[in-house]
């Protein structure tokens, strides 16, 4: 293993693969209702809470299952189950087209839901980390980003298909296109080191400095098992800063209905807020994971927590100025990719490699659980006040709370490490 080659590291090939999997799959789900739900409701004369359960099943699902997509991901071959789960994705998708009750459409919901708890937020990291012990961060960012330029770019194109060919078809399409990208990549690429008898990027890399070359063991080697970490206090304090990140994350989610209601703005102008803060999120991802890389955890903690004083102030601001919400968008944008890049990447610093997948499956469906589920009530502010002003304010202590709980849970952590290593 680990036979030194002038060849691409194959390391590289899974980060296209795991792109795939962003352009194809996961990039057309996060548009399986958006611009549907107004013509399937018309057409199927029901409900938009009925129609929109779809989105509550089908996280539930995928929280339920992150602990058991973690154990079989590390068992069984891991191209294959992803492979699998991708192909019942796409199926979930095109099934969609099908449907003439909003009950029915419940069905894609668990079917989608279930295939990407072995392909999302628990699966890509932890194929990331198996082959990256160097740039993980910026890998993991450059992924991140790619799948949301993919989701402006679904958004965009679903709502072309729905008028040109109609719902049915619409769904059918894109399930055609999520097809074609992401499972010949799945299936024929990703792969574990110890299947292709390689050794992960940056493993291999000979560090001269002795002192160096030591700093870098004990990180290679260090990882607390799961029973571990629910008897360790720093694995808590890291999982409610996570937490925090999920729901604080939410927030920006809002920005166009903030806009268009309490701002009273256009929907045009609306759906430009929306774009800003999606345009942020994409440079946010590359930057919190080469961040991550350069000065360490503690300082994609600090941009979080800063983009989100930043931004969310100028939110507020613009309650007088609505012009100002289009770079305060932005500037949210560029925190917003907190959850999906910062929190993985928090989540390894503190419990290791060795169980890594383990424990963030874990995490990770705490996370949904209470960020999703929580989700609907950030609109209580507006229901209640008739403004976003607590909202924002909420959103700029919850990542400074995230930031002040994620550097106390690596000191601990790092203590625990000395103690260890020497």
């Amino acid at each position: 293993m680990g036979r030194k080659s002038s060849r691409l590291h194959y390391a590289w090939k899974i980060m296209i693969a795991c792109m795939c999997i962003k352009m194809g799959s996961a990039g057309a789900l996060t548009v399986a209702m958006g611009n549907f739900v107004t013509p399937v409701v018309k057409d199927l004369n029901c409900e938009v809470s009925s129609l929109t359960m779809f989105v509550s099943i089908q996280a539930m699902s995928m929280a339920f299952m992150y602990t058991i997509a973690s154990k079989i991901l590390m068992s069984r071959k891991i191209g294959r189950v992803m492979g699998i789960a991708s192909v019942a994705e796409v199926s979930g998708l095109a099934l969609m087209s099908s449907y003439h009750s909003p009950y029915m459409f419940y069905l894609s919901g668990l079917i989608t839901g279930v295939a990407q708890a072995f392909t999302g937020y628990v699966a890509i990291p932890t194929v990331i980390n198996m082959w990256f012990k160097k740039k993980a961060g910026t890998v993991l960012g450059m992924v991140i980003a790619v799948g949301s330029a993919a989701g402006i770019f679904y958004n965009m194109l679903s709502a072309r298909l729905i008028v040109v060919f109609g719902w049915r078809a619409a769904y059918m399409i894109l399930a055609l296109i999520a097809a074609v990208v992401t499972i010949p990549a799945v299936f024929l690429i990703i792969k574990t080191p110890r299947e292709l008898g390689l050794s992960p990027y940056g493993e291999e890399a000979v560090i001269d400095n002795g002192a160096e070359r030591k700093s870098a063991a004990a990180e290679s080697g260090y990882g607390i098992t799961l029973k571990q970490a629910f008897h360790s206090g720093f694995f808590y304090l890291a999982w409610f800063a996570c937490i925090l990140i999920s729901y604080a994350s939410g927030v920006s989610g809002y920005t166009a209905t903030y806009t268009t209601m309490e701002l009273e703005q256009s929907i045009a102008f609306g759906s430009a807020a929306g774009i800003c803060v999606n345009v942020g999120t994409i440079i946010s991802s590359i930057v919190l994971g080469r961040l991550n890389d350069k000065l360490g955890v503690r300082a994609g903690l600090i941009w979080g927590a800063g983009t989100a004083f930043i931004g969310y102030s100028i939110m507020l601001l613009s309650r007088t100025t609505p012009m100002l919400v289009l770079p305060g968008a932005f500037i949210v944008g560029l925190g917003a990719s907190m959850y999906a890049v910062q929190c993985p990447l928090l989540a390894k610093k503190i419990v290791g490699d060795r169980h890594y997948s383990q424990i963030w499956s874990w995490m990770m469906m705490a996370n949904s659980l209470i960020g999703g589920g929580l989700y609907s009530s950030i609109g209580m502010f507006y229901d209640k006040f008739g403004s976003y002003k607590g909202t924002f304010i909420m959103a700029i202590i919850l990542y400074a709370g995230a930031m002040m709980i994620g550097m106390t849970a690596l000191s601990v952590s790092e203590r625990n490490k000395r103690r260890e290593f020497g």
